[in-house]
């Protein structure tokens, strides 16, 4: 058997009837008892095996000396070795050829997670995939150098290319235009070939073809395609003097300009990076882009909620009755036995980021070293779960700002005093009612409400 292994399919010089012989495969038995001797013996090594992946290790012997024949032998002809043969031992076949594979070869025939289905159209998908793949899935995906940038720039908006060719016929340029990407064909090949170089690249293009899996199965509850066609072209989201009184109220430093609030707002509503919104709004430089990304992990609570309300309210103005965000949620049991580049974005709580976080300014390499994970993981937490690092002066505001809506509730509704209100919050009568005169509420006269005791 192991000469059989070792030896080319045929040598010298060939009858035709050999020539025919050897074209059929095995249609026809073999010319001596040796051979099939070694095709039997070959046939029950692969029965005995347990899954799709031993088949392809047990087979492999087999496609290579196909291929040093001479014969062509790429995951679409491998149908050909037998005629009708099963799905399983097509796509086993197929498997048996994976390190001999392009890298977009592996993502169409799903080879990484043993797929019995062949590639067909799956471009419906691209409208359940944003421009950029999920900053969860992004920070656990992208593959870095060991100074911790990421072995590709953009390298999200390839991710989410790749998403869409895994299991699809689709040329990479048309993938690239369905995602909403400015990406060319040639940065996601070259991306995808740092994968197979890369140590953990070939389980980072299997978990790409369970989020592909995943979305095919359930959906998702966004329609990308429908919120880039909505938003790219817009340039404002929201009201600049609304963003300036924020700022007055809760920063020692405020921004008039809240170009960073509309590229938030954008990248919110579409989970398109920044640079793809509208001209006006979208950072064109790379410093401007480093700027915007350092707002996402400084923004402050009260902030946050303000923005997150206007995304809401954009939404509702469209009639989108989607959720602002969201992200696909892959089993654990998917994942246990990939090594992936990036840290579990869910393997620290926001508690523990809080209790990291310093007292005032803070620097994100101070905090990441504390949490013993990487920047970039921190960025996203921190982007996710905003945290108040603001000095205790503009705390105490910023507290009064995200409390200031139910505050007006009970004074102008279930009409409780100033002091009941600050007996309730457990703060001064003062910072109720200069909350209350700074967001232009009324104030009636101590003790003028029927049935209520004036305080003495």
């Amino acid at each position: 058997m192991e000469r059989y292994r070792a030896d080319p399919l045929s040598t010298g010089i060939q009858r035709p009837s050999d020539i025919r012989r050897s074209a059929l495969h095995s249609h026809a038995a073999p010319g001596d008892s040796a051979a099939t001797a070694v095709a039997v013996t070959a046939a029950f090594g692969i029965l005995r095996t347990e899954n799709i992946r031993s088949v392809a290790r047990a087979a492999q012997w087999l496609t290579d000396r196909v291929v040093a024949s001479g014969r062509p032998l790429h995951p679409g002809n491998v149908v050909a070795l037998g005629g009708a043969i099963s799905p399983a031992l097509e796509a086993a076949l197929r498997c048996s050829r994976e390190t001999k594979l392009m890298p977009v070869a592996r993502l169409r025939h799903r080879t990484g997670v043993d797929s019995t289905r062949p590639p067909a159209d799956h471009n419906a998908r691209a409208r359940l995939l944003p421009a950029g793949l999920w900053p969860e899935w992004a920070v656990r995906l992208t593959p870095r150098h060991a100074s911790g940038r990421p072995a590709a720039q953009r390298a999200e908006e390839l991710l989410a290319v790749a998403c869409l060719l895994a299991g699809n016929i689709t040329p990479i340029r048309d993938a690239v235009r369905l995602t909403g990407t400015t990406v060319s064909s040639h940065n996601v090949s070259t991306f995808l070939a740092t994968l197979t170089r890369h140590p953990h690249g070939a389980d980072v293009l299997r978990a790409v073809m369970l989020l592909a899996d995943h979305l095919d199965a359930h959906g998702a509850p966004i329609d990308y395609a429908r919120r880039r066609a909505l938003f790219t072209t817009r340039p404002q989201f929201m009201d600049a003097r609304a963003w300036l009184e924020l700022q007055r109220r809760l920063r020692s430093n405020p921004s008039p300009n809240p170009v960073h609030a509309e590229r938030w707002l954008f990248h919110t509503l579409t989970a398109s990076p920044a640079h793809l919104a509208h001209p006006g709004i979208a950072p064109a430089t790379p410093a401007q882009r480093q700027h915007y990304q350092r707002f996402r992990w400084r923004i402050l609570p009260a902030e946050a909620e303000l923005l997150r309300h206007t995304a809401r309210r954009i939404l509702d103005e469209h009639g989108i009755d989607e959720p602002v965000q969201w992200t696909p949620q892959l089993p654990d049991r998917a994942l246990h036995s990939l090594q992936l580049p990036g840290p579990d974005p869910h393997s620290i709580s926001p508690e523990r980021l809080h209790q990291a976080m310093p007292g005032g300014d803070f620097s994100i390499t101070h905090v990441a070293r504390t949490l013993d994970t990487t920047t970039s993981h921190v960025a996203y937490l921190l982007s996710q779960h905003p945290v108040d690092w603001s000095p205790p002066r503009f705390r105490r505001t910023q507290q009064t700002a995200t409390r200031i809506g139910p505050w007006r509730i009970w004074y102008e509704h279930d009409h409780l005093s100033l002091q009941d209100i600050a007996d309730r919050e457990g703060t001064s009568l003062a910072t109720v009612r200069l909350a209350l005169l700074k967001n232009d509420v009324p104030l009636r006269p101590a003790g003028s409400y029927p049935g209520r005791p004036r305080r003495r």
